[in-house]
């Protein structure tokens, strides 16, 4: 019993600052990562859609604002590198990462949930410990 409690009061420390946020069960983050996508969309747009001027440096005479990426990979970086781009780039590793991620978020808040859960029951038994001890 005295470990666990040593336990307790040593590694399972909550943090000092509260954060009022942390309290809303993942809404808060979220809605972060709606506004990130939010202010994201309107540059995407642009990149994918719109056709750049006749006279925009980089972009000029090319049809779409990406291609330079592509112009860029085949003339100033080594034929190796545009090999581990177009391997990396693929949709067969990029959802497969992306679910990964995913999945890994997912594991991570259910541990987190664990602990919270590991201390609220070490917090009930060293409290009906302590109660025993002062009846006792």
């Amino acid at each position: 019993m005295y470990l666990q409690c040593w336990a307790v009061m040593c590694c399972n420390v909550p943090h000092a600052r509260v954060f009022k946020a942390s309290r809303s069960n993942n809404f808060y983050m979220a809605m972060l990562l709606f506004i990130l996508f939010l202010s994201t969309l309107p540059v995407v747009y642009t990149i994918v859609s719109i056709p750049p001027s006749f006279d925009c440096g980089p972009f000029s005479g090319k049809t779409r604002m990406f291609e330079v990426i592509g112009e860029t990979l085949e003339h100033d970086f080594p034929s190796w590198f545009q090999k581990v781009f177009s391997l990396v780039s693929n949709p067969g590793v990029i959802l497969p990462f992306i679910l990964l991620m995913v999945l890994s978020i997912y594991y991570l808040n259910a541990t987190s949930k664990g602990y919270q859960a590991m201390n609220l029951e070490l917090k009930k038994k060293l409290q009906n410990v302590r109660r025993l001890n002062t009846w006792g």
